[in-house]
């Protein structure tokens, strides 16, 4: 088995992280960011993942919002044999870093050692084929790509309501030399819908997945368990049923709160209750 890829990152801040941050965490604290996140990163080369994971998590409590930061928090976790926690922040890393070749392949593996392993999805090659590109964007690329897609369609819808015009023809006579309406055969009319067609689907998709993936980074719905061992009732009591259990590192969809407790999904249509405090929001 291939090792995780656990070497501290340094970290790339991006500006806007710069510029709002450093100011009020100097402020309130004589370590800036950067140097907190340097020390991190020297605690855990020398093997004090404890004091690591304290530093790291000083500036996630501040507010920091970065792929590296969670992904060297990931790690630590990991070091300490913390699966859950470790699990939590690779996710967190993985939205906000969908390419990271390292955050994949670090997530995947300490997938591979969880005990709940049957509750991984695994989608057909058809699935995988079409949710290759939203997985390897971040919700507002993928949001951008919707609108690049909505101005395309009503570029074609314009040019289809004008195509009799001169100007419009030489356009589409250069244009359409890779138009798959004219590998077809299809005439000018009917090569616009299909490509009008397909630019609309491919509108409509990409809008559909972003609107369900802000939907579900907004509402919090993506949640890991980070106790060894939960219990999962068949309603908000312990008086329920005990239906199941799950441990540290699983995945599971957040559908419903109530006081203390709330109403999980995982794959296989399972479902059931679980305490608030036995998992963290993604």
């Amino acid at each position: 088995m291939k090792p995780l890829t656990l070497a501290a990152r340094p970290m790339l801040l991006a500006l806007s992280f710069v510029c709002a941050l450093c100011t009020t965490a100097q402020a309130q604290d004589p370590a800036s960011p950067v140097e907190v996140f340097t020390e991190g990163n020297r605690q855990y080369e020398a093997g004090e993942y404890e004091a690591a994971v304290l530093a790291y998590s000083t500036l996630v409590q501040r507010g920091v919002v970065d792929a590296d930061l969670y992904y060297n928090l990931g790690n630590a976790y990991y070091k300490l044999g913390m699966l859950g926690p470790a699990m939590l922040y690779y996710e967190r890393a993985s939205r906000l870093a969908p390419r990271d070749e390292d955050i994949a392949g670090n997530r995947n593996l300490l997938r591979s050692l969880l005990r709940d392993r049957q509750f991984l999805e695994s989608p057909g090659l058809m699935k995988r084929a079409v949710s290759w590109v939203p997985h390897r964007l971040t919700t507002p690329e993928l949001a951008g790509l919707s609108v690049v897609f909505y101005l395309l369609f009503i570029a074609l819808a314009a040019a289809f309501v004008l195509r009799g015009r001169r100007r419009v023809s030489r356009w589409y006579a250069t244009l359409s030399l890779a138009s798959p309406g004219r590998l077809l055969g299809l005439e000018k009319t009917g090569d616009f819908i299909l490509a009008m067609f397909v630019v609309f689907v491919l509108f409509a998709t990409t809008a559909g997945t972003t609107a369900a993936r802000y939907r579900m980074e907004s509402q919090k719905q993506g949640a890991v368990v980070m106790e060894e061992e939960a219990a999962v009732y068949s309603g908000p009591s312990t008086d329920a049923t005990l239906q199941f259990k799950i441990h540290a590192g699983t995945t599971v969809r957040v559908t419903e709160a109530h006081s203390d407790w709330v109403e999980i999904e995982l794959p296989g249509e399972l479902s059931g209750w679980i305490r608030t405090d036995a998992m963290e929001r993604i």
